[in-house]
């Protein structure tokens, strides 16, 4: 299935720009360089994500072994070159109890007592980075169905909805790849979405967040009670297992963004 074809299913999505416009995202030039190069050292990762990351599922014991003998995937080497990455199969009090910053990145279909979790855990002082990609655009490696593959359409409304965000998709269908400037570097995107600021459900709408949109909506930066959260609308440079040259330099920078909000 190629990227055109996922694109019409889903009836396009939005565009961010004409092909090769790269949008620039605040903080960019030579502070936020300065972000991706000072990396934390013994900080405490919590991953959540249906993409292989930590592990790739494998269809036959002869896959499991020919897997130990291939690099990590780019973001839990770099991670783990100085920092612990804990993978985390269900999200709760015990478990974001051993973390300093979840990792979120296209995650399975949480159940309602895991998104009361996290929000609590993130308004009590935790840090998320929300990856929500509203349609991959890597092959998927099983079938069609096959639950070992990744979550192809993101399923983090509920949370978004608590923080008073919604995820859109629109109009864009050609599936070309755009870039997006961040501390300097150029964040791939494809297919991606935006974000939208909702009124947050619940029940106590002055307990919602405090967001600002970023580089078109594509990303949002949050505070959240004493936490703080930074989503972004696309997940192209976690699909790519052996990464570019800047895909941790990326990600350093969404850390670093992560790190230098403080609740408003």
């Amino acid at each position: 299935m190629n990227k055109a074809l996922l694109a019409a299913g889903l009836g396009g999505l939005l565009a961010i720009g004409a092909t090769g416009f790269v949008m620039s995202g605040e903080g960019a030039s030579s502070a936020g360089a300065q972000i991706a190069s000072d990396r934390p050292t013994g900080e405490r990762f919590g991953l959540s994500s249906s993409l292989p990351i930590y592990r790739a599922p494998q269809a036959s014991v002869a896959d499991a072994l020919a897997q130990g003998e291939t690099k990590p995937h780019w973001l839990r080497a770099a991670v783990e070159a100085r920092n612990s990455l804990v993978p985390i199969d269900v999200i709760d009090a015990n478990s974001l109890s051993q973390i300093d910053t979840l990792l979120l990145i296209q995650p399975r279909a949480l159940t309602p007592a895991e998104f009361v979790a996290l929000d609590t855990w993130v308004r009590e002082g935790g840090r998320v980075l929300l990856i929500a990609d509203p349609m991959l655009v890597g092959e998927p490696p099983f079938a069609m169905g096959d639950p070992r593959n990744p979550q192809a359409i993101s399923v983090t409304g509920p949370i978004e909805a608590r923080w008073g965000l919604e995820l859109q998709s629109g109009k864009f269908g050609d599936g070309a790849e755009r870039s997006v400037s961040l501390g300097g570097h150029d964040m791939p995107v494809s297919l991606g979405g935006t974000f939208a600021k909702r009124p947050p459900a619940g029940e106590n709408p002055d307990n919602s967040a405090d967001c600002e949109l970023r580089s078109g909506g594509l990303m949002a930066v949050c505070a959240i009670g004493e936490g703080h959260a930074v989503l972004v609308a696309d997940a192209t440079v976690f699909e790519d297992p052996v990464g570019s040259d800047q895909a941790a330099d990326i990600f350093w920078s969404l850390i670093g963004i992560l790190g230098d909000e403080s609740p408003r």
